[in-house]
């Protein structure tokens, strides 16, 4: 992942040019609760959604067994996911 320089004194268009263009590459590369597919980092589980809207957890476990198991959703429909 590529680090700002630090923030000149005065205004400089190069500088924030170069720090937004990299905000906008890890907000790309950031997942969100709001989109079909994430990952949840305590478990290392996956979050995939199906073609009817229905979020799926997929979780493997230690012997290589992979599990889906139905997750359900808030009043948004967004994934309510522990």
């Amino acid at each position: 992942m590529k680090s700002p320089a630090l923030a000149p004194t005065e205004y400089d268009q190069t500088y924030q040019t170069e720090l937004n263009t990299i905000i906008s590459e890890l907000d790309d590369n950031m997942m969100k609760l709001n989109v079909a597919n994430f990952l949840i980092d305590q478990t290392g589980a996956i979050v995939l959604q199906s073609p009817d809207g229905t979020f799926y957890k997929l979780s493997v476990a230690n012997g290589g067994a992979i599990s889906g198991t139905a997750v359900t959703t808030d009043q948004t429909s967004n994934p309510y996911v522990t």
